[in-house]
Order: structure tokens, then sequence, then C-alpha cells
């Protein structure tokens, strides 16, 4: 990464200042003050104290989050390789947890950094500067350096890597595994992006390449050599300890909460400073003034949760943290320099200067005052620098300051805050406070991309399935049986009265996972009995009427003439390119699929789905320009008042350069002003309206609306949505969920509405830690006490405005220093806006609320989410509410507060959100909801009967055959007829992925779905070669598997009726309906050199004998069938 340090490095070089700065620092002159400083000022400072002295900087900050702040300016000034970031464990002392494995990867890298010969900058909180950690020395012999040709013994590096904390898995998914399969290890260690597949022959390292954690596959590239760095700070070969913990280490290895005992396992132990020389070390404090504040605080915290701990009482407070003569000693030891906002009065320093730097006043967009400040001071002789979020953002402020394009620097890449250096006359604005917009803090995705994989029809043993000719039954897994004299891998699904189905790999299109509502139990049927065709029968005649409706929508749908908006303008480029963010892919997919709807005749109905913070408001304000730019208005509909507050404030930000008319309807407005902007929305002065269901009311009429943006339709009733059916006629519909009700995503997939999916996570989140707990006082202490300790913010959601005074005040009296504020929906509107703004302005650390925070409240800052009876919320309500949290680059929990007994139904939706915490799950968290509340209605006929009785994935795919058949006006009465798969392939060979290859019955049933569905033939290669990169060289029976379905592959483009290949040769059967012409019988023979037979005792057979082609007798019997397929067509 290019630094702008280098760039300005010139300019600096004339600051008296800066010259003084330098000086005290190559002359030890410590002890100094600093002030005058913002954020990056102070950036600013320390990029120059570490070019000039070439030495480590350590800077101690008041708390991780803004310890990791400073490091985004740092990373722009001198690169990211020369500046790292220490996070504390975000554990409580006694809490008897291990920090989460992505914070143990981030302080691993951290402490690796710090043996480099090449020094850096490392920013830190005051918690973490003063933890007492692992000794260096013990950390660097824990590092491993494997190459290319050189030997190491496999058995000994996976020992070594489980010691350094690596959990051992069948398959690498996060930083931290291992996996080993035969001669291939598998390791994700913290200082790679993607995790490494090594290869060995024997004890020689054959190759070390990359590959793709979604994909397992390998990359082409070799990397010759890499440095694997420890899971763990310690590794358990290091340990030195009495019986207690070896008893407890030899228990449970690394157990939760052993970093908290690391006085007690290691021979030495030590702190962050002592990871470097004191010669070669300068350290840098942020607001010293409260240092001691700040570790008072920390001593009394962590004695107090001593004193209530129930862990036992061998760690002390001492023994977890430095004490006051550790400061003392590192004051004296190393060079020390304080930086501050304003002048400080405290014993340390000892010297105190005033900086020449001038912190920007907010422009609030305003070009024109812009404009002149330029000219001002370029005429005093500035050197000016606009920075920009991105290249098309640098573009367009080119454009917008036209008269200064040769007289100031326009570069990408944003600081914090905007300075002037006065001595040298050097201005740095920036482009998010020129227009007062969020800055993009655009921090590198340390480790693969997270996508949410959709595989919601996964099998486990237990789950109910539907067998389309036996009916529903339970899987009990797979097994290895004897079918058709040979030995292949079948689903075993056992069934009424200890009966039992046996299904090969082949057949398993017969089979679906059954889906229904909540609560219901289906019943297993008995085999051969009739109530499975009835169920079946009673199911079609319900589903023709949907078909009939369906396809009458469809083609009422065809014929009803929309809106087909314009191609993007220049403007809508323009707007797009100023986007501070960097688009996911599904973003832009999805961001192209709605434009393409919008561009066309037809009435657009289309489904976002999306987790909260992926996008998806993005997405809407780019298809809403669109509409404006064509002359149309756009309504935006929205659940709550909170919610139109939020949009309004984005949309505005967003268009703020453009002459876009955009209003709010919302309790937060007077009935004066809401009625002087309805004539406005009638009288089209408005472009973009956005309120809560106030917009469907009478009084609201539009000129000329184009597009109607509904979001959390979740949220709405049935009669706001029968109002919304007079509002949409022929208007674009775009709807937007993270977790669509039943019903809509039932609709999605029957394509009565189109369907988007963003499932891609922004760079850089984390997926929000769930819990459930019972209510316990100390827990939610903890919870509440570590989030502000780290200097975030907590919601507390208590559902009973009756007795939501009486839990605050519990709270407070539980923790006398944290500030608390309470929101609910019967407090004034006034009170309710002011008390959101002040929790987002951090003017309070919890805010205790209603669901009223369900939506519309964006806090990247407020990280915990704390959920008193969780059971009483539904599973989308609950996914939404979780959403509230984690919208930052900073681990957020989630704990749901449950009573000791729970219903049935309450705790699968609660297993539901623990099972799906990673990132993207909107979309398989509505397809569990399916599961559990059932697909609900379609086009308002119940559906639940039939539901029940066939389950949600065979109805969709029986409603899908008689939509099709409607459609193509081939309906009959076997519209229904379903092809069985034809035991028609039969060979001599076993076929199927033994156990001692891929272990795992998920992966094995997953590749039996995969190589069913092939589509081309090329798909056969692409598998053969991800198996042995990802499970060593393919054995002969898992061969069998390829060879088996690609035989079945050209035999379904045939005629032929039957196939039994042996190694004494291949007989094929004619349908005496298809029989061949004698020409392509001369060609066949012409083609394929060996004996032939021909019969015709039944139907039309041809025989060809391998004879000297025995060994080959596979590969020619493809041969054969592969040219039947390509050439005996009709």
């Amino acid at each position: 990464m290019s630094n702008f340090y280098s760039k300005i490095e010139s300019i600096l070089s004339n600051s008296t200042f800066l010259k003084e700065f330098e000086n005290d620092i190559k002359n030890n002159n410590d002890r100094s003050l600093f002030h005058n400083l913002n954020q990056t000022s102070k950036s600013l400072l320390l990029a120059h104290a570490f070019k000039k002295s070439h030495k480590n900087i350590i800077f101690v900050t008041a708390d991780d989050k803004i310890a990791e702040d400073y490091l985004d300016d740092l990373h722009l000034l001198v690169g990211e390789e020369n500046a790292h970031f220490l996070p504390d464990f975000e554990v409580l002392p006694y809490e008897q947890r291990s920090p989460h494995f992505m914070i143990r990867a981030q302080r691993i890298k951290t402490l690796t950094a710090t043996t480099s010969a090449q020094p850096a900058i490392f920013t830190t909180s005051v918690r973490s500067f003063l933890r007492k950690i692992t000794d260096p020395k013990i950390f660097t012999k824990n590092i491993i350096r494997l190459e290319k040709s050189k030997n190491y013994n496999p058995d000994l590096l996976v020992s070594n890597l489980v010691g350094m904390g690596y959990e051992n898995q069948f398959q690498v998914s996060k930083v931290g595994e291992i996996a080993r399969r035969g001669g291939i290890i598998d390791v994700f260690s913290p200082n790679f992006y993607q995790p490494i597949r090594i290869e060995f022959f024997d004890d020689e390292i054959e190759s070390i390449r990359p590959f793709d954690v979604t994909t397992q596959r390998s990359e082409n590239e070799d990397l010759g050599a890499i440095t694997i760095i420890p899971s763990r700070e310690f590794s358990l070969h290091d340990i030195e300890t009495d019986e207690y913990f070896w008893n407890k280490i030899h228990q449970n290895g690394f157990y939760d909460g052993i970093e908290l005992d690391i006085s007690f396992l290691l021979p030495n132990i030590s702190s962050f400073v002592e990871y470097f020389d004191n010669e070669n070390c300068l350290i840098f404090w942020d607001e010293f003034h409260f240092f001691k504040s700040y570790h008072q605080e920390l001593l009394a915290e962590t004695t107090d949760l001593f004193a209530k701990s129930t862990k036992d009482k061998k760690t002390q407070p001492q023994d977890i943290f430095e004490d006051e003569k550790f400061i003392q000693k590192t004051l004296k030891s190393h060079c020390n320099y304080f930086l501050a906002a304003t002048a400080q009065d405290f014993a340390e320093v000892s010297r105190e200067k005033e900086t020449p730097f001038a912190i920007h006043e907010n422009l609030h967009g305003n070009l024109g005052v812009l404009d002149k400040k330029i000219a001002e001071k370029i005429a005093q002789g500035y050197r000016i620098f606009i920075q920009s979020d991105n290249e098309s953002q640098r573009k367009r402020m080119m454009n917008l300051l036209p008269n200064f394009d040769e007289k100031i620097d326009f570069t990408v890449g944003v600081f914090q805050h905007g300075f002037d250096l006065k001595d040298t006359k050097f201005a740095v604005y920036t482009d998010h406070e020129i227009f007062n917009r969020y800055r993009n803090k655009n921090r590198p995705s340390k480790f693969s991309k997270n996508e949410a994989l959709i595989d919601y029809e996964s099998l486990k043993p237990g789950d109910y399935i539907v067998h389309i000719n036996h009916g529903i039954g339970i899987y009990a897994g797979l097994k290895k049986m004897s079918f058709t004299g040979n030995k292949v891998e079948c689903l075993v699904l056992h069934y009424a009265q200890k009966d039992v189905v046996y299904v090969p790999n082949f057949q398993l299109s017969m089979v679906s996972k059954f889906v229904s509502e909540e609560g219901i139990v289906p019943i297993i049927h008995k085999l051969g009995s009739k109530k499975w065709e009835s169920a079946k029968k009673r199911a079609r005649k319900q589903i023709e009427l949907v078909a009939k409706d369906l396809v009458k929508l469809y083609a009422e749908r065809k014929i009803r003439r929309g809106i087909a908006f314009e191609r993007d303008s220049e403007w809508q480029i323009e707007m797009e390119n100023s986007f501070i963010y960097e688009e996911t892919p599904d973003q832009i997919k999805s961001i192209t699929e709605i434009k393409k709807d919008m561009e066309t005749a037809k009435p657009m109905e289309r489904l976002l789905c999306g987790d909260v913070g992926f996008g998806k408001t993005e997405v809407a304000i780019r298809a809403a320009f669109k509409a404006v730019l064509s002359g149309f208005q756009v309504a935006i509909l929205v659940p709550t008042t909170l919610l139109a507050e939020q949009h309004f404030l984005v949309f505005k930000e967003r268009l703020a350069q453009y002459p876009v008319k955009i209003a709010m309807i919302s309790r937060f407005r007077t009935k004066t002003n809401i009625q002087k902007d309805l004539l406005k929305v009638a009288g089209g002065e408005i472009d973009i309206i956005i309120g809560t269901h106030r917009l469907l009311s009478k009084d609201v009429k539009f000129k000329k609306i184009g597009l109607l943006i509904i979001d959390e339709e979740h949220r709405f009733g049935v009669h706001h949505k029968d109002n919304l059916r007079k509002l949409k006629s022929n208007v674009d519909t775009l709807y937007m969920s993270a977790t669509p009700i039943p019903r809509t995503m039932s609709m999605a997939l029957s394509k009565l509405k189109e369907l988007s999916l963003i499932r891609t996570s922004p760079k850089a989140r984390l997926p929000i830690r769930t819990v459930i707990v019972p209510f316990d006082r100390e827990i939610i202490k903890e919870a509440i006490a570590r989030e502000v300790s780290r200097g975030g913010q907590v919601f507390f959601l208590h559902n009973r405005v009756q007795t939501i005074e009486e839990i605050t005040a519990e709270l407070r009296k539980m923790l006398p220093t944290v500030r608390f504020a309470i929101g609910h929906g019967q407090l004034p509107e006034k009170q309710l806006e002011t008390v959101t703004l002040d929790f987002a302005h951090h003017k309070f650390d919890v805010l205790v609320a209603t669901t009223i925070i369900e939506s519309g409240i964006d806090i990247p800052n407020a990280n915990t989410m704390i959920v008193n009876r969780a059971d009483m919320f539904g599973l989308a309500q609950l996914y939404q509410i979780r959403g509230r949290v984690g919208r930052s680059n900073r681990r957020a929990y989630a704990y749901f507060i449950i009573p000791s007994k729970i219903n049935e139904d309450a705790r699968k939706r609660l297993e539901t959100l623990i099972e799906y915490e990673s990132l993207g799950s909107g979309y398989q968290i509505a397809m569990r909801d399916m599961e559990l509340r059932g697909a609900g209605t379609l086009l308002g006929n119940k559906q639940s009967g039939i539901l029940h009785s066939i389950g949600f994935n065979y109805y969709n795919k029986l409603l899908e055959k008689a939509i099709e058949s409607f459609e193509n006006n081939e309906f009959s009465e076997n519209w229904y007829f379903e092809e069985q798969p034809l035991e028609n392939v039969k060979v001599d060979f076993d076929y199927y992925f033994p156990k001692n290859y891929i272990a795992d019955e998920k992966i094995r049933l997953k590749l039996y779905r995969e190589i069913m569905n092939f589509q081309k033939i090329e798909q056969f290669e692409n598998l053969k070669s991800a198996l042995i990169d990802r499970f060593g060289e393919i054995p002969e029976k898992a061969k069998n598997v390829l060879i088996y379905h690609k035989i079945r592959f050209f035999t379904n483009q045939t005629h032929l009726k039957s196939v039994k290949i042996s190694q004494k040769n291949i007989t094929l059967e004619f349908d005496n309906k298809s029989l061949p012409s004698r020409d392509k019988l001369y060609r066949l023979t012409g083609i394929i050199d060996l004996p032939i037979h021909f019969s015709t005792v039944k139907n039309f057979e041809i025989s060809f004998d391998f004879e000297k082609k025995a060994k080959l007798y596979l590969n020619e019997s493809i041969k054969i069938i592969k040219f039947i397929a390509q050439n005996f067509k009709e």
C-alpha cells in the first residue's frame, strides 16, 4: 500500500515545529506534552516520529475502539505493513471465557510483528498494555517455517500445531483450524488471508498452496515457503504447572478462560512493552491525564469481579494486570511523549508545547464556502490536498472544483479529520467532512470472505423426509449396501412398523426434506399403505387450483403495462460512483437485476433479501434516484418512525448534491408540516416521500408515482397490505427484508416475485456471538461492563412498558457508574426522539427499550444486545433484533435471556439463531422460518393442510410442474406424472465414497447430490480435480462413482432402455419405439473396433465383446454410450 507520508515528507521538512519535535526524539528529550491536536494530527506526529527515529512506537489509548480508529489514519500515512493494533481480550476478568478466535488471531498477528527486524507503530488500549501475557521468548519459539522440498514430519507438524492452539477439524473453515487427510494438511494461520494446503510425499513437502475456504479448491500458485504463527499465545508444550491445572488441561486442552491463568501455567510471563528493546522503542500516550483514573477503575473492577467470582481463587487481580509500579518503571525505562487535544497539567510532564495545527469547521456541503477558503489559502501560499474515498469520488471532486485543478492535489484515501499545519502552510480536506458524510472506515478484511451458503435442505439423521413413492419417513444416515450386486452407499429411511427403505445415491431426486409449519409433527407412513397416495391426490387437486390462479396472474402481469424507466444517465453513474464503500458482488448483481426490471415495461415485483447492514439501503437509493431522473415520484414505506427518520437522513445525505426533493411523514413531524408536504406530493413538488403506514392513508395522493419501496415488509399487517395493493397497481415495487415472512419467501420461490439476494458480508464484519442464558444478574452485569469498558454501548430489550422503569432501576443499582436511558413507544414523540439521538451521540451507555429498537436505529458503536424473555419473540423478529448490533468491524454479542422452562417451539427458534450465527444468514433464517411457521398462504388460499401432508418442498415441486403444464397448454389429467429414476444401468463394480477417504457424511451426501445434478460433462473433470485437491489421490471405489454417473449421464441422453456392463461385454437395449437407423449402426460399428452381436429376442439389442480390451472396458463403455448420445438423435 502506498503511503501518504512519502507524498508530503518534503512539505513537512519545512515545518519549524516538526524539526524541533524531531530533535526532541533524537536527543531523548522525553516527557514532552504536545497539545492542540485532533486524531489525525496526532497520527501525523506518530508517523513523523516513526520515520525519523527508525524505532518501534507504542501508542497507548483509552480503549480498543480509539486505538483501532487511529490505525486507519496510520495505515494511510505509513502503510498497513508498518502499523498494527493489539486488541484486548474483550472478556472480563473471571468471566471464564476465552477471547473470540478473531480477536486471538489479531493479537497473535500483532505480537508476531514485534519479532520483525523492521520497526513499526503499535496502537493498543490501556487494558491491553497493562495485561500480563506470554513471555516473548516463549512466544517466538512457536513460530514454524516450512519450505517446499524440505523435510518436516507431518505427524510432528500436526502435534505442534495442536499444541499451539489449532483445532483439528475434518475441513478447515476458519482461522485457527487444521485438517489432515493422509499426506495433505490444511492450516489456517492468523497471518494469512486464506488457509494453506501443504502436500507431503512421506516427510518431504511437495507443494504449499492457498485454497478457497468456500469451494475448498486450492490455487495454482505455489508459495514455496510459509511461516505459520501460533493460534494461541502459548503452546501446551510450554506449560509448567501444578497438578490442579494439569488435570484441567488433560481433560479440556485449551479450556475456556485459560488465558486468565497464565501466571500459573508458564515459567515466565511478561507484558507487551517487554516485547521491545528499551533503546529501540518510544512510547506515546494519548490523553495521559485520564490514564491514572482508567488504571484505578480497571483494578477496582478486577478486584470486584474477583470477590464475586465463583471460579477458584487461585488467580488474583495482580496476576492479570500490572500495577502502579509497572507504570512508573515504564516511564523511567523508555522515552515517553504525551499527546492531547488541550493543554494539561500533570506531574509526569517535563515540558509542554502547543502545536501549530488548526482544525477545520464543518462545511455541511457548502461548496461556495469551500471555494472561498481554498482561494484564500492558495493566495497565502498553502499546499492543499483534498482526499476522497475512491477514484470515482476523486474525479468528482476535481469536477466540483475546476478552478483549482492544477493547484490542489486530489488523492484517494481519507483521514479521520482534515487539518492545517500553519507553520509550513499545508492543509488537508476530506470529502466526508466537506459533505458532512459518514467516513468509510474501509479496513481490509483480515481473512477470507464470509459468504453464507444456501444449503437449507441439508439432511441430518433424525430429519423428516419425503420420498415420492413411499411418503414421509425419517432419515437415519448413509449406509453401504449391496444393490443389484454392487456395493453402493444408500440413504437409510425409517418408516412406520419398523419398515426401512434404502435409496441408492443415484435416486436422490426421489427424496426431499420435509418442511411444514411450526409444531407440526408429521405422520410417518407405512410402506404400501394408501394414505400417501391419498395425500398426494388431495394435494394435486388443490395445487391445480393454485396453479391456474398463478398462471392467470402471470398472464395479467404480462399484459399489464408498467413503466419503462430510462437507462442510466450521467448523473446516475456519477451518483453511484460517489459511493464511499466498495460494493459487494451481491450488491452489484442485485442493482443490475433491479435496473433491468425497471427498464422493462412490465411492472417490477422483486424481493431484495439481505442481512441488516449488508447494503440494501444503497440499492434502494440507486433505484429511487433512477425513478426520479425518469420523472417519477418514489414512495418508501417503512414500519417504524425511527426507521423513517434513519432513511430520511441517509437519502438526504446521499442525494445532497442533486436537485431531488425528499420529505418524511412520521410522528416526529407536526400535522401542519405533514399537510404541507402532502400537498407538495400531490402537486409533484416532492420526488421521494418516506413514511410509515401513514403513507397508505386516503389523503395521500401522488401526481406521478413510479416506484414503491417497502422496507421490512414482514412488519406490515393484512390491512396495510390490502391498502398497498391499491397503491401499487401498475407501479414497480421493490420489497426489502433481512428475513422475509414465509409467505413472501414462498411467493419468491414460486416466481410470483423475483428474488435478489445479498449474502456477501461487508469487509471486516464479524459474526455476532450469540448465547442463550437464564436470567442471571452477574451475567448481565458482566456483559454490560465488558461492552462499556471497551468504549461501546448496549441495547437492553425489555418489551413491557409497565415494568421497564423497574428493570432499569435494578440495572442502575447493579452498575452505578454506567449511564442508562429508557425508550419506548408510549413516550412523548419529542422525548423519544431526544433519547434516541442522545444514545446515538453516546450520551448514554445503555438504552433500555421495547421493540421500538427492532428497526431504524443504526448505531455502529452499540455492539452488545441483551434481550429479556427472548422466548416470547418470533424467529424473524429475533434475527432482526440481533441485527441491531454487529454493524461495525468490532465483535458483537447477543444475549437471549430465557426462563428455566420454555416450550419446544421457542427452543427451536433460539437454536436456529445459534446455528446461523454467521453473517448473511437471513435467507437461511427465512427458509427455517418456513419450516417452523410454514410457507403460509399463496394468493390467500390456505394451504396448511396440504403442507402438513406432503411438505413444502414436494408441494413446491408439484406446483412448478403444474404451472409449467398450464403455461405450455399441455395440461392433462397426468400433468403430475413423475419420472422414476430407472435402474437401467447395471455394472459389475462397486461405487461409493469410502469413509476413510471422506469421513464426513454430510460432504459425501452433498457430493452425491452434486454429481446427480450435473448438466455438463466438464463438471465430472472439475469434480475429479477438486477431490484430488481436497482429499488426495482418489481410491478406486470413489473413481467408480464418477465413472458410474458419467455412464448414466450419457445414457439419459439416449433412447436406450438399459445398459449392462461387465469386463466381458457391454449390452445396449433399445426401445422398440426408437430404433436406430441402419446408417447409424454402420457408423457405430465403423468407430468401435470390437466384435459385435445383435439380438431381437425381446427388444433390439447390441453387444460389444471387450476380449483383449478387458482392462479398458470402462473407457470403451463410456466411448460407446457417448457416441450413441451424440449421434443417435432423431
